[in-house]
């Protein structure tokens, strides 16, 4: 899990910088390549839509990582969300790494205070892999 750990450390503050500045952030991804270091997987921009749906943007990140699999050791996308059950909003984080074969999803509760970020609980949930799978 020390890949994950490494993109949640060099990713992370680029999500804080973004949810201080704009109060929110398109999804974005991570990835430890196979030479062990981390990268930001860019997406190309769609000229026909600048304002395209969170949803749509994760599922062209999956299919840009699925394409690029051999490529990385793991892989991490960023999105916020709000969580209805808890009434809070969340930087969730969906994980996996492909030689533990885990996928999780990690959930950073916080709120934006005067511009500055309070972090609350944060908790995971295990998911299905949906870039590793064989």
């Amino acid at each position: 899990m020390d890949d994950i750990q490494n993109i949640l450390d060099e990713t992370f503050p680029l999500v804080e910088r973004l949810l201080k500045e704009y109060g929110e952030f398109y999804p974005l991804s991570s990835a430890v390549n196979i030479e062990q270091k981390v990268e930001h997987v860019i997406l190309e921009e769609d000229e026909e839509n600048d304002n395209p749906e969170s949803n749509s943007v994760i599922a062209e990140l999956k299919k840009e990582l699925r394409w690029r699999k051999d490529e990385f050791l793991a892989i991490a996308i960023f999105y916020d969300v709000k969580v209805k059950e808890q009434q809070t909003d969340a930087i969730a984080v969906f994980v996996e790494h492909k030689k533990e074969m885990e996928a999780f999803t990690f959930y950073y509760h916080y709120e934006l205070v005067d511009n500055d970020l309070i972090f609350g609980k944060s908790w995971k949930t295990i998911e299905k892999m949906q870039i590793f799978e064989n």
